[in-house]
């Protein structure tokens, strides 16, 4: 077992009942009803009740989640031969080398939508508290595009530094 086998199997279980947790704990804090829209004052203008904000949250993170784990075992079906036509330039690398580099770094993607959320759902809550109001959240959707830009890079890095295949005899 790899290391990135590991981190991205206990991420993606942490992450999940991370959310969960922080879930439960934001929904205690939120009033009802909540803001989720603002306007350009920074006070919301749009408003739910939170039983709905925490059942639409929770049933979007476990259709991602149940549709990433669908989309993995699938992938993980291919056989292990085709994958040196799946990606050619890695080819040296070796099919196992390479089929199991990318199923890792697809584990990661839930990963990473759950711990993103984590901070979504935060901000979320402290926009809606009048004793911590803070309008500059403006980092969030920054944060997004570094998670996925590191997500992106990832797997050709990952497969750059892998070593070159030698076949036994």
């Amino acid at each position: 077992m790899s290391i990135d086998h590991f981190a991205s199997r206990v991420w993606r279980i942490l992450s999940l009942v991370a959310f969960g947790i922080s879930l439960l704990f934001i929904y205690r804090g939120l009033p009802d009803p909540t803001a989720v829209h603002f306007g350009e004052t920074g006070r919301g203008d749009g408003f739910l009740p939170k039983e709905e904000v925490f059942y639409l949250v929770a049933g979007i993170i476990t259709v991602l989640n149940v549709l990433a784990l669908s989309l993995i075992k699938a992938i993980d079906k291919i056989p292990t031969e085709k994958w040196g036509t799946v990606l050619p330039v890695f080819a040296d690398k070796g099919n196992e080398t390479i089929k199991n580099t990318f199923v890792n770094w697809l584990h990661f993607f839930p990963a990473l939508i759950n711990t993103y959320l984590i901070f979504v759902m935060r901000a979320l809550l402290l926009l809606n508290d009048e004793r911590t109001y803070q309008s500059d959240y403006s980092y969030i959707p920054l944060l997004g595009i570094v998670f996925l830009l590191v997500w992106f890079i990832y797997l050709p890095v990952r497969l750059l530094a892998s070593p070159k295949f030698i076949e036994e005899l």
